[in-house]
């Protein structure tokens, strides 16, 4: 398939609704009702919200894929950056992927796999060495794919309720 992948802004943010409603029910069928998943419009304006703020100072990377010449976007991945942490010395500035999703009818066509080859880009340019990606353990699609394109196990994040 062929794409090109841009560097987003503010502007392309309000056109990424539609792929994060298609992650969400994606992540509510992974799960199945194993933990509680937010309804598609709270979900959505929150992480609207947070792209925003994040992307307005200067913490945050929007990188979007789209077929050349149309605007619609395939796919989408957005990093937080984060400042230097006190135990691992991965320098001033580290990467995260906060999302990654491709739609529906592009996966498998290494729009995925491309989208996280230009964060790492984007990351270089920035001067920042290390990008980390979280993945829902009922999800080995994705950490293979994770897998197959650099990513190794660093961390292991636990969750349970408290009651």
């Amino acid at each position: 398939m062929d794409i090109e992948i841009i560097n987003g802004g503010a502007a392309d943010v309000e056109r990424l609704g539609p792929l994060w409603a298609q992650l969400l029910e994606h992540h509510r069928a992974v799960v199945a009702g194993d933990w509680p998943v937010r309804a598609g419009a709270d979900s959505w304006e929150r992480c609207r919200a947070q792209y925003l703020d994040l992307l307005a100072k200067d913490e945050g990377l929007l990188l979007v894929a789209r077929r050349p010449g149309d605007d619609a976007p395939l796919g989408f991945a957005f990093v937080v950056l984060h400042g230097p942490g006190a135990t691992f010395d991965l320098g001033e500035r580290r990467g995260e992927v906060d999302t990654l999703v491709v739609a529906a009818g592009a996966r498998g066509g290494g729009t995925g796999a491309a989208l996280l080859e230009a964060c790492r880009a984007a990351l270089r340019e920035r001067g920042i060495a290390y990008l980390s990606i979280g993945v829902l353990a009922a999800n080995p699609d994705a950490a293979r794919l994770y897998e197959r394109v650099g990513f190794r196990p660093w961390t292991r994040e636990l969750l349970t309720r408290t009651d």
